[in-house]
């Protein structure tokens, strides 16, 4: 029979408690090894939506069909907005709910002519209009468009027409393809698989459509923005 002491025994019970915490200090260390594993979402760099800050009040009332109609081109699901002292006119093409699918700033003085040479215009008959038509006219729905005040053709993130190239880069970092297009430096992003998050945009402004993802195109002419495309539609880059 073994006789184990007081000392013997208060050795042996340390010597468990030592054991103990060193196993509880490694599981742990283990699972704060875990929890800073990252899910390949966070992996992403985060990108963040961009919109212009026209409200859905200034569409007017939600609808399937709203033509925009000048002397010789119509638009359907358009709004146009543009400011004289600017020179500029923002285009939205929206769904039925108001939602935005395309959002377009130009400098009424520097448009590329490959944006409205693909655009869906049909002439007033309602069949689908030439491309020479629509390089001719569009200008008329500037024309036709609602005036509003300028701080409308600043985006959340602070863009605007006259912005130069590495204000967008130091943003959204190094475009995807970047084009020389009718004399214009064109700059694409596509940030595919972003995931859009917050940042100082409210939940409404935030562009959710197609899983979160948007397109930006910029047009740049002498290191200043002519026109920027916000696109919620997947496509490549054209």
């Amino acid at each position: 029979m073994i006789i184990m002491t007081k000392a013997s025994i208060a050795l042996l019970l340390s010597s468990i408690f030592f054991f103990s915490c060193q196993q509880q200090k490694k599981d742990e260390d283990v699972a704060m090894q875990d929890s800073e594993l990252k899910s390949p979402e966070e992996l992403i760099k985060p990108f963040f939506a961009d919109n212009y800050p026209v409200t859905d009040k200034m569409f007017g009332k939600p609808t399937a069909n709203r033509p925009v109609i000048t002397a010789h081109l119509r638009s359907e699901n358009t709004a146009w907005f543009t400011n004289d002292s600017l020179q500029q006119t923002l285009m939205f093409i929206l769904f039925s709910d108001n939602s935005r699918l395309v959002t377009a700033c130009f400098d009424h003085k520097n448009v590329p002519s490959e944006v409205f040479s693909k655009m869906d215009f049909s002439d007033n008959a309602n069949y689908p209009s030439n491309e020479e038509d629509r390089l001719l006219y569009y200008q008329e729905f500037f024309s036709k468009a609602k005036k509003i005040d300028t701080k409308y053709f600043i985006t959340n993130m602070g863009f605007k027409i006259g912005d130069s190239k590495e204000k967008a880069i130091k943003k959204y970092g190094k475009p995807d393809s970047i084009r020389v297009v009718d004399g214009f430096d064109k700059y694409f992003w596509n940030p595919a698989g972003a995931q859009i998050t917050r940042q100082n945009v409210s939940e409404k402004d935030l562009l959710l459509i197609d899983e979160k993802k948007q397109f930006i195109t910029m047009y740049f002419r002498n290191n200043k923005l002519a026109t920027m495309i916000l696109d919620n539609i997947s496509r490549p880059e054209q």
